[in-house]
């Protein structure tokens, strides 16, 4: 455009691979080689991942994770895992060394009333009371799930319930139930479980397994109901649901569902329910 406007060549600038100097007398920089230009990408990629490293660092220390923050631990929220039931959805699991961390959070308010066996606890808040799934037999099915994914043994798993908010507990609090945070507990796990390569792999199908979003919020919660409605499959640890009859309690010779892996799973439900 220079040039047709009657403008001389030694003036016109010009702009060729993001390099800008001037034609004619004037010293021009050599355009960056083909290595040259990758090598830089590679270092703006490095630092970028720093920078991305270090942010997720700080939210971690900031959200009070202390130890648990350090580069080991991989911190994965509110992923929806695929499983051969349908899916499930782990609000807090953390990749380390030191085995993986399956939390569940409770965000309650009132008083809490639950006891480790019990297929339901019960939340009163002023003049409203409810009951919610016992969430240590929630987490369970979530600990199965992993397993069934990953492959890893039970046993490499810390599985922990966080109850948040204005809450008082009225009954004693039951074991691996934790008030508000569980950083310490986290941190106090040192027992190398997963190998390096354990780990990576891992960290490999998490990635490529997890879903995320409107569309896969909805599925979940198409799949939880199917679950629950079935009167076959126990829905907290996928075992077989078989016919049983109380021998004792409030109603002897009343009849429920049963799962077969008892007593490992203690999953029941009335015939009134199904």
């Amino acid at each position: 455009l220079a040039l047709a406007a009657g403008g001389r060549r030694d003036n016109v600038l010009f702009v060729r691979q993001g390099v800008v100097g001037e034609a004619g007398n004037q010293t021009v920089r050599h355009v960056p080689s083909r290595p040259q230009l990758k090598r830089a990408r590679q270092v703006a990629r490095r630092m970028a991942s720093a920078i991305r490293e270090f942010l997720r660092w700080l939210r971690l220390v900031l959200s009070g994770w202390g130890a648990a923050s350090a580069p080991h631990y991989h911190h994965f929220r509110k992923i929806i895992l695929p499983t051969s039931r349908g899916s499930c959805e782990i609000d807090h699991l953390i990749v380390s060394p030191f085995g993986l961390f399956v939390i569940e959070n409770k965000d309650r308010s009132g008083w809490i009333f639950g006891e480790e066996s019990e297929r339901n606890w019960t939340a009163v808040h002023f003049k409203n009371k409810y009951t919610f799934q016992n969430p240590l037999h929630q987490n369970y099915g979530h600990v199965k799930a992993l397993e069934e994914l990953l492959g890893i043994d039970a046993s490499k798993m810390h599985a922990a319930v966080v109850f948040r908010g204005s809450f008082q507990f009225k009954t004693p609090i039951p074991h691996n139930v934790f008030l508000h945070s569980c950083a310490s507990w986290v941190g106090q796990k040192t027992e190398i479980l997963l190998e390096d390569a354990e780990v990576d792999r891992v960290l490999y199908v998490l990635e490529h397994s997890m879903k995320a979003g409107f569309f896969a919020a909805v599925d979940h919660a198409a799949s939880v109901r199917n679950k629950y409605r079935s009167t076959t499959t126990c829905p907290k640890c996928g075992g077989e649901l078989v016919p049983r009859v109380a021998q004792t309690g409030p109603m002897p010779g009343s009849r429920f569902l049963g799962c077969s892996n008892y007593p490992a799973c203690k999953y029941v439900r009335n015939l009134v329910d199904t």
